[in-house]
Parts: structure tokens; C-alpha cells; sequence
């Protein structure tokens, strides 16, 4: 089992965050980055040299910003339910996402192949917990055709459910259509009776990536703003016809939110409609 690094050493996390390899025999599903031996030498080499170099390169432009929060408050009331909690956002946001789930007890799925692999580390170092699958076949009526896929969302279930994980879905990834809601994070809320907040993000400045959903990235010394949304619960009983309408719902209010947010630092109207962000330190 490769280790969790965290931050930009090669040092092993807290024994607590350790612990959690434990239950990839429980569910019987891969947890975290796999050994060396599995892949190519060009790999290896890109795995060693390109993941310490990206998180290098990524972390200082949002440890040098300052950060803020709008909806802190339902965040916190849906923690204090004691269950765990799914957050659904936008790829393009994925960078954003990672650095704020940091040691907060965060679980993604994520590809077994190489790609996958490279975010796994990357993961792995902020430390948010990797489960190996993927969703990316689905049948017309959402279900996973892929044994892998179906063993990797049964795990994320019983660690949000029974566990206290929380989850982080990229809900139009991982390769688009950009700003088009699939049905997982929907099915993962029924299955487990956890809700979905919304997760966007405001960030001035910021760069953006030439790749199929203009992926954000942070920029040292900018202005960095979370906003959460929801909750949207799914009830146990919610059969697939009713989760095409609550899917078609948490997009369309996504699409909205997106919309406002990235307007929010060009536009003095849309920042008079929300509350004033809590600055604070980050971890």
C-alpha cells in the first residue's frame, strides 16, 4: 500500500488518517494511490516527478489568498446532523474543492487507470481519500454497468452512511459534458439519506485551463470565495423517473449559482445579493 502524504512532504499523516487503508478489506474496493509495481516505468517517473511538482505549483496560489465563505452556516448545520455529507460541484472546480476537503474526512471515487492515478497521489497528499472506480458507464436508466463501478459506489456508500465521510462528487466529470449533472451524486443521496449542498466558487484572480471545462486554477495573492447551497435531500423510496427530476432541479439551480458566482467580483449587484463572506485563516 503506497502512504498518504500530506502538504508537500513525503512524511506519513496523522495514525487516525493511517487507519483508513483499513477499509479497503471491509468494502473490498482499492482505497488510495496502488503500488509502483502496477504501471509502466514512463509513469513512475511521471507519477514521482509530475504529482510533488503539481501540488507544488497549485498549492501556493490558494495558501497565499484570502479565503471566505458564504453559506458557512447551513455547512455547519448539516455537520452537526452527524451524518455524512455529499458536496456536488462543477470540475472546473475540482483544485478548489481538494484544498478546502483537506483532513476533513473526505472520500472521492476515482479512476483505477493512470489518469486516476495521478489524482489519487495528488489526493493523497492534501489528504482525502481515494476510492477506486468509476462511474463513467452507465446504463439508460443510471445504473452502473461496470463490476469495479458498482463495487466503488457501494463502498462510498457504507463509508458516508456508516462511516462519517463525507463525499465530493465532480458531478459533470470526469470528462464532461461541461455543466451537465450525471445521476451519481443523486443515487449516492438516496442510498445513503445524506443531503447534497452545492459547492461554487468566486475567485479573483484565477486561471483558466484550455481543456474541456476551462478548469480553474488558484493564483497566489487572490481573493478566493466558497459558496454553499441546498440542502436537497432524496428520499429512500425515490425511484429512477423521480431522480431524472431531482437531478434536472439540483443542475438547473447549479447552472443558476455558477452564473451568479462568477460574476460576483465584476459585479457590484450580484455581491449585494448575497452575504458578506466570513474571512478566517485556513488550514
Amino acid at each position: 500500500m503506497v502512504p498518504f502524504h500530506f502538504g508537500l512532504t513525503m512524511k506519513y499523516p496523522s495514525e487516525e488518517f493511517r487507519s483508513l487503508v483499513g477499509y479497503s478489506e471491509k468494502y473490498g474496493v482499492h482505497l488510495g494511490p496502488y503500488e509502483d509495481s502496477r504501471f509502466s516505468f514512463s509513469y513512475r517517473l511521471l507519477f514521482r516527478l509530475g504529482v510533488p511538482f503539481g501540488v507544488c505549483f497549485v498549492t501556493p496560489g490558494y495558501s497565499m489568498s484570502r479565503v471566505g465563505i458564504v453559506g458557512g452556516g447551513l455547512n455547519e448545520e448539516m455537520l452537526s446532523g452527524k451524518r455524512g455529507i455529499i458536496y456536488a460541484y462543477w470540475h472546473r472546480y475540482a483544485q478548489y474543492y481538494y484544498f478546502w476537503a483537506r483532513r476533513r474526512r473526505h472520500v472521492m471515487m476515482i479512476s483505477q487507470r493512470e489518469g486516476g492515478e495521478y489524482g489519487a497521489r495528488c489526493m493523497a497528499r492534501v489528504g482525502v481519500l481515494a476510492v477506486r472506480g468509476s462511474t463513467s458507464s452507465l446504463s439508460r436508466s443510471g445504473k452502473i454497468r461496470d463490476k469495479k463501478g458498482r463495487e466503488a459506489l457501494a463502498a462510498m456508500v457504507g463509508l458516508v452512511r456508516d462511516e462519517g465521510f463525507h463525499a465530493g462528487i465532480t458531478v459533470d466529470g470526469p470528462k464532461g459534458p461541461a455543466l451537465t449533472l450525471k445521476k451519481g451524486a443523486v443515487t449516492l443521496a438516496r442510498d445513503t439519506g445524506s443531503p447534497i449542498l452545492v459547492m461554487t466558487v468566486a475567485a479573483r484572480p484565477h486561471v483558466r485551463l484550455f481543456n474541456w471545462d476551462k478548469m480553474w486554477m488558484p493564483v497566489p495573492l487572490s481573493r478566493i470565495v466558497y459558496f454553499f447551497t441546498g440542502p436537497f435531500w432524496v428520499p429512500k423510496d425515490t425511484d429512477e423517473s423521480e431522480i431524472e427530476a431531482i437531478r434536472i432541479e439540483i443542475e438547473t439551480h447549479m447552472r443558476q449559482m455558477t452564473d451568479l458566482t462568477e460574476r460576483y467580483f465584476a459585479d457590484k449587484s450580484v455581491r449585494t445579493g448575497f452575504p458578506e463572506p466570513v474571512w478566517g485563516p485556513q488550514r
